[in-house]
């Protein structure tokens, strides 16, 4: 099988952001994309659109409907296949294929497969990046154009069994927000329903989490505000090390049951929230605030509110941005006005919950497996090892 480069079988270019002091360059216009609009597929809408102005007056360029974008910046390797006409920041690099040496599913799918080797070619401090050159230069096997399509159509098949599994944990969160809604009603309508309080009137405590500088070894695994997700849980990937005093333990430690705040983040991000729901023995940082409440409450009701889109607007409403970040502290989180209804009507969403979570741990699980059979076909499919016999 020969090989080629990623710049020989591919025209790439990269975006651009016009200045943000003109407002008349953002509005109704062309979709411009950022890093988080892109999504391992099909893109076709983005948070932010170029006015005629806005693309005039900077380097981002429209490219045109099956333009591949691969973002260079943070989470690199991120993939995205343009729906329509699209621009991009120069955080995003894209690339249309050349039709006479390239499929371009064949080309997604080798990306997607090199996600993992082009993240370790990344390069700078807080946020690495990789440069067109990188992928210019990048070689990938290329058969004939009749085998790529085979090879593309059997991994666009493998690929589409986990996507399946992808919606159906999505969808729980889609469940868990209606459950919310159908236990204890519109938020709206809380002040008709139920008594009214706020939030440091569930909590017996309130308490920041270490400051203390974190690494590769320790006693303790610490969890950072990239651990929560956006949905309210935890995920326990990318854990880092600290050594904590006898004395910080009770301060800085967490148990089950416990509900992790994020304080500080950028303004989309500050706010998420997550239920402790493991006895791992875990620390967590400055970042962080955790509550304890009372026993005529719980932390799963609260995380309900504050992972609800009524919860959300509410926190989004209250960001002070301070250097490029937003942040929400302890006396302003228990400030939140929040309904009170009885301690048996919490517990029972919480069962809801834990019943909720035990289905997508199964679901989970199945994902995995899933995950791990493709990225052995993958290995199979660009090393020529996917015979025809596999298809």
């Amino acid at each position: 099988m020969r090989t080629a480069t990623l710049g020989q079988v591919a025209t790439w270019g990269s975006g651009g952001t016009p200045s943000r002091s003109r407002a008349e360059y953002f509005g109704t216009g062309t979709p411009w994309l950022s890093i988080s609009d892109l999504n391992d597929g099909l893109v076709v809408h983005a948070k932010e659109s170029l006015t005629a102005l806005g693309v005039e007056n900077s380097s981002a360029k429209i490219v045109p409907a099956g333009t591949l974008f691969v973002a260079m910046y943070g989470s690199i390797g991120k993939l995205g296949i343009a729906g329509r006409e699209m621009c991009t920041s120069q955080a995003i690099a894209f690339a249309r294929p050349r039709p006479e040496y390239v499929d371009a599913r064949y080309l997604f799918h080798y990306l997607l497969s090199q996600r993992r080797a082009l993240e370790s070619r990344g390069r700078g401090g807080t946020q690495r990046n990789i440069g067109q050159g990188d992928l210019k230069a990048w070689p990938i096997p290329l058969p004939s154009l009749q085998e790529q399509r085979r090879i593309a159509a059997i991994l666009d098949q493998a690929d589409a069994l986990r996507a399946k599994r992808r919606r159906s944990l999505a969808l729980l969160d889609d469940l868990i927000q209606a459950a919310f809604l159908r236990t204890f009603g519109d938020p709206g309508t809380w002040p008709e329903l139920w008594p009214m309080g706020t939030i440091g009137d569930t909590v017996e405590s309130v308490t920041y989490g270490s400051s203390a500088k974190a690494g590769a070894v320790g006693e303790w695994p610490i969890l950072r505000m990239g651990n929560l997700t956006m949905t309210g849980r935890l995920e326990l990937q990318d854990l880092k090390y600290l050594d904590l005093s006898d004395k910080d333990v009770p301060k800085h430690t967490v148990r089950r049951g416990d509900l992790l705040f994020n304080r500080t983040n950028s303004p989309e991000l500050v706010g998420k929230s997550a239920v402790v729901r493991t006895d791992i023995p875990l620390a967590y940082a400055g970042y962080l605030i955790r509550l304890r409440t009372t026993e005529q409450h719980t932390t799963e009701y609260l995380s309900g509110y504050l992972n609800s889109r009524h919860g959300k607007a509410v926190l989004r409403g209250m960001n002070k941005a301070i250097i490029g970040q937003a942040n929400i502290n302890a006396k302003e989180l228990q400030a939140i006005r929040i309904a009170l209804p009885p301690l048996a009507l919490q517990q029972s969403w919480s069962r809801k919950v834990a019943a909720i979570e035990a289905e997508r741990s199964h679901l989970e699980v199945g994902l995995t497996v899933i995950d791990e059979l493709f990225t052995s076909l993958q290995s199979r499919a660009f090393s020529g090892e996917l015979t025809l016999s596999a298809s």
